[in-house]
Formats: structure tokens, sequence, C-alpha cells
């Protein structure tokens, strides 16, 4: 096979960056070869084949055009990431999954902008500096009613506890979408995104976590919105026990705490183990959430302090396994879902009103425009 006369090595680098792949990586999904052919082409040794340049656009997911132009392509902005315990593979899959939004992002903005809709919230909340205040600001503005999501009952309680959020947030410009199932990212890598952006801001939730695990991510992340600080997240613990995590991110789960949990609510002395269960089903959040928030207000006992926490743990982790065994499902919903009501809603009216064509609509989406 023939190589190219030439190729735009720079170009080369920022398309893998972007994407969060090694150059050995990639190497490897183009070739049996042990020798890492994609560095050899990066630092102008060697040059690739017609065949492999065209391979290389699917996997960077760009045009093998940019290849061969002398203008630079965008390289990615970097997102403050705020994970704790995180190896290099889990951060290729997370860059990989946030060029997924940008790429989104890119494409909205265009489409925004010719209408004039920038998201006024973004940002509105930074200068409050209490976490309860931001809480209490961020309920306003988006018209969240905790005693709404406490009446919601039922064996689908959680899911439509969560769906009332992301409706809340979502009638205000705000994107809400999940992890994309072939991205493979676990919920110990990641458990929140949010990526600003004056038109489009995209909060990204990890699909296969607990939903009572998403409804407090969805409210850390808009927290972080509100903030406009930009954060990759996995954790959920807004006691600064880890010296890993960042003020940021115990600031933002405190907020989320606030929100969902308010300090008033538990005017009990003490709480025991049952207690955090039936409060769990009251709040849609984890028993561990409860037991974290209890313990900070000094509402469980000490001598039983252990002891439930090991046991709300144990709990925590069979149901993460329960969870993660079940896969598949039908493409088109988990896309559906993936993408964020708002995401399909903006790109089926672009659609329906001719201004985007069925392929690039469909493309957009993942599935055909068709089955929206």
């Amino acid at each position: 096979m023939k190589k190219v006369d030439f190729i735009n090595k720079d170009n080369l680098k920022i398309a893998r960056e972007n994407v969060g792949m090694t150059t050995f990586f990639v190497s490897k999904k183009l070739t049996s070869s042990k020798n890492d052919l994609v560095l050899s082409w990066e630092s102008g040794e060697s040059l690739p084949t017609w065949r492999q340049t065209i391979k290389l656009s699917k996997i960077y997911s760009v045009s093998e055009l940019v290849f061969f132009s002398n203008n630079l392509i965008k390289r990615n902005k970097a997102i403050p990431d705020y994970r704790i315990s995180q190896g290099v593979k889990d951060g290729e899959r997370v860059k990989k999954l946030v060029n997924f939004v940008i790429r989104r992002q890119e494409w909205l903005e265009h489409k925004l902008k010719d209408d004039g809709k920038k998201n006024k919230l973004q940002g509105s909340g930074k200068d409050l500096r209490q976490p309860n205040q931001l809480a209490l600001f961020i309920k306003e503005k988006l018209g969240i009613d905790l005693e709404e999501i406490k009446k919601i009952s039922g064996y689908d309680a959680r899911r439509k506890a969560l769906k009332y959020l992301i409706e809340r947030a979502e009638n205000h410009d705000i994107f809400i979408g999940k992890t994309v199932s072939y991205h493979n990212i676990e919920v110990g890598e990641m458990r929140g995104l949010f990526v600003s952006n004056d038109y489009c801001p995209f909060i990204v939730l990890n699909r296969r976590d607990s939903l009572s695990a998403q409804i407090f991510s969805l409210v850390h992340e808009l927290a972080h919105l509100f903030r406009k600080t930009e954060a990759i997240s996995n954790s959920l613990e807004f006691r600064k026990l880890n010296n890993e995590l960042s003020n940021e991110e115990v600031f933002c789960n405190r907020v989320a705490v606030e929100l969902l949990l308010p300090k008033d609510d538990f005017s009990e002395t003490y709480y025991n183990k049952n207690d955090i269960d039936g409060l769990s089903e009251i709040y849609k959040v984890s028993t561990l959430a409860i037991f974290y928030r209890l313990k900070d207000l000094n509402k469980i006992r000490i001598k039983d302090s252990d002891d439930i926490e090991k046991e709300i743990k144990k709990e925590s982790e069979e149901n993460l396994k329960r969870k993660k065994k079940k896969k598949g499902g039908n493409h088109t919903n988990n896309m559906k879902d993936s993408n964020g009501g708002l995401f399909n809603r903006v790109v089926s009216k672009y659609y329906f009103e001719n201004k985007i064509g069925y392929t690039e609509a469909s493309s957009l989406l993942n599935f055909s425009v068709e089955n929206l």
C-alpha cells in the first residue's frame, strides 16, 4: 500500500490527545506489530499509508483531510480533573468522553448563537461563599421543591426523582446526558462531568451508577455549573477525609448535601440503621449519603458508627455489582438516555424545521432521527 506524500504531524498529535489515547494504544489498533507506528508518524520519522490515515480518522472521529491540512486543528481545553486514585487508562476513557461532549457543544453553539440563547445561570452563583447559600440559590433558580421529591413513591421512585431534577435543569437550557456505553467508563473512574459553554453547558452522569448516586452527582455538577468551575468527579464524600479530594469538590458535595438533605429536617437525637434505610427511601439518595450527613450532624451514636458504616458500604458494593451485571438493552433507547432529552429535542427541532438533513441529525443522535 502506497504511503502518503505528506502528513501534518502536529494535527496527528492533537487529534490523538483530544481523544485521550496514547500513541502505543492507537498503534495496537492499527497493526499487530510491536512497533509504535503512531509515534514514528508524529515525530516525522515515517509516513502512514492512505488506508492507515482513514483508520486514524475513524479512531479520532475527525475528517482525514485534517491530516493533510496546513492549518492546525483546535486543541481541546483542559477540564480540571478532581478524581481520586485514577490510572492512565481511566484518563484515556474519560478524555474520549470529554472530546465527545466538546464536539457536541461546538455544533450546538454554532446553532444556538444564531438564536442568541446564552445560558444565564452558568456562573451566577460564583459569589456565594457558603454551601447552604448556593443550595438555596439553585433551588430557587431551578424551581426545585424537595417536598415534591419526598412525595414520590413506589418501585421506580428514584428514577422519577432523577427525572424530576433533570427536567428542572433542562427547562433552563442546561444539557444533561449520561455516559455512552461503548466508552466503558466504570463508576470508580467517573461519576459526573461538567463542561462549561456560554450557550450549552453540559453535565454528564455515569449511567452505570446507582440512581441515588446519580441524583447526588447531578446536584453536585449543578453546583459546579452555578460556580462555573469545570470538573471531572468521582467522589461523593463531602467531608475532607481524603487528602486527594480538592476543596472545590468538597464544597460542591456540601452544596448537594444542603440541597438534598437540609439539616433542619433531622430533628431526632440519634438515628439507627433502620432509620437510615427509611430516610434513604424518603430522600431518594443513598444510605451512605444519609449516614455521612447524620454523622456530620452528630446524630449517630459513636459506639454504633463503625458497624453501621461497614454494613452500609457492604450493601452499596453488592448493589453496584448487581447493577453492573445488567447490560444490553435497545441501542436507540440507550442513546436517547445518553444524549439527554434537551439535546434530542434540539437536534429534532432543527431537523423538522429543515435546517439540517437526515444524515447530520442521525449522526449527531447516533440513531435514526425518525425514531424520536
